[in-house]
């Protein structure tokens, strides 16, 4: 407990410049991220490491988007202060790239929400300088949000750094931050730049082996040749000019992510120059059409067509209207089950995340558990433990659990309630409950103990 009120759960992230935790507000209720920042003996003055808390939390209370996490308050405990913030459910933009490649309209999605909190950032004077995939959460709902102020600027306050002191990741930093000339906010979307870059080719541009010759990369080096093509890696070339005069600014970021997300347009097939122009034909009645929500009777849900049509209606979806439309069919479990299962897993993952807990965990039962490991082994941590929740303790879910990789059960038992967790432990038969226990964090090992 901290300040007798905040109860740490679990540890959410760690870092140089502090320790964020999973935390109960006792008193009002509610989940909420807690900061504890990092006093070190070296290095800077404790008084300077005080007053960078103090600006963090400054930086937050100003800005007010819903792509920054906000700030419920800041106070000081054993010495150390913490920051109380939003809680928002979900993994690192980092953790994302790890499992699994993103598609373009996935990057500029993300994309645009990140730039519309740097917007407002940059609208209350704040820079952020340390724009990077573990400083972007992606919420269960998809939603990217902004975190971790820890090395903020206030245009206009003197800086708190020494001049011998570069804060932040290297890699990710514009060229002119590096050469230690005038920072502005062409400065943080750079960083938003290599960040693009390392969703979509699956590496950093500028890592090199030693710090040396990472600088040297960021300062002079070009942009690698692209492995993925297109029209958001030419975003990032755009990003990514080392003259911040010349950088893409933020309004012409934001029309060319837009132009990405914009469906393409239909052009009619081009007829012979005599040829008589056809009259449409009307679809037959039978034809089977998808809607998300399947709720109309002149566009039908996959639940009207066979399963290979309605697989390819899926895919050809949104992940959110896909996992909609098999959630419309909660009525045939089996028959949405045969039709999830069709498509490739990764591709299911992002389906079965959009579906609510109770639904995803109905579709599971119809499923071999093999199978379904395979599916949530491409689902963020929290919702895919939400699903084995919604579960039950019920054999489904203990043949799931066993059919799950060891370090996968660890990441989503993670986020299992306690309780429930202890049980499905007690069930399983493979003779992992003990391994799967002691890779669990100390919080929620205690807590396991504490259930039974």
């Amino acid at each position: 407990m901290i300040r007798d009120r905040y109860e740490l759960r679990s540890q959410l992230g760690r870092g140089g410049m502090g320790t964020v935790w999973l935390a109960k507000d006792r008193m009002l209720g509610r989940l909420v991220a807690l900061k504890e920042i990092a006093l070190t003996p070296y290095g800077e003055r404790i008084e300077v490491q005080r007053a960078r808390a103090l600006r963090e939390a400054r930086s937050l209370a100003r800005i007010g988007h819903p792509a920054i996490a906000g700030i419920y308050d800041v106070f000081e405990e054993g010495g150390s202060p913490w920051i109380v913030m939003v809680y928002v459910e979900g993994g690192s933009l980092d953790d994302l790239m790890r499992r699994r490649r993103l598609s373009e309209g996935e990057i500029a999605t993300m994309g645009r929400e990140v730039l519309a909190g740097l917007t407002a950032a940059h609208a209350a004077h704040v820079l952020h300088r340390d724009v990077k995939p573990a400083n972007i959460v992606v919420g269960h709902d998809g939603r990217a949000v902004l975190v971790d102020f820890g090395i903020a600027h206030i245009v206009g306050e003197s800086g708190l750094t020494s001049r011998s002191t570069l804060l932040g990741t290297t890699e990710f930093m514009a060229p002119e931050r590096v050469d230690g000339r005038a920072v502005g906010p062409a400065a943080d979307l750079w960083s938003l730049g290599v960040t693009f870059f390392c969703a979509l080719e699956g590496y950093s541009p500028f890592r090199r082996d030693n710090p040396y010759a990472t600088v040297h990369a960021v300062c002079s080096e070009g942009l690698p040749r692209p492995r993925r093509p297109g029209p958001l890696y030419d975003v990032i070339a755009g990003l990514l000019r080392k003259d911040p005069g010349l950088r893409m600014g933020a309004a012409e970021l934001d029309r060319r992510l837009t132009a990405i997300l914009a469906p393409p347009r239909s052009t009619p097939p081009r007829r012979p120059p005599h040829s008589p122009p056809q009259t449409p034909q009307q679809p037959p009645p039978s034809s089977p059409r998808v809607s998300p929500r399947g709720s109309s009777p002149h566009s039908s849900s996959p639940r009207g067509s066979s399963p290979h049509s309605a697989a390819a209606a899926l895919a050809a979806m949104p992940p959110g209207a896909a996992g909609q439309a098999l959630d419309a069919m909660a009525g045939d479990p089996s028959r949405a089950a045969e039709v999830l299962a069709l498509l490739p897993p990764g591709q299911a993952g992002r389906v079965i995340g959009h579906m609510t807990a109770a639904g995803a965990a109905a579709l599971l039962r119809q499923m071999r558990a093999s199978r379904g490991a395979s599916i949530l082994a491409d689902v963020a941590d929290r919702v895919a433990a939400d699903i084995l929740n919604a579960l039950g303790v019920t054999p489904a879910a203990v043949r799931l659990v066993e059919a799950m990789t060891t370090r996968r059960a660890r990441q989503v038992l993670e986020y299992v309630p306690p309780p429930v967790t202890a049980a499905l432990l007690r069930a399983t038969t493979d003779g992992r409950a003990e391994r799967l226990l002691a890779g669990l964090s100390p919080a929620v090992r205690a807590q396991i103990a504490t259930a039974g």
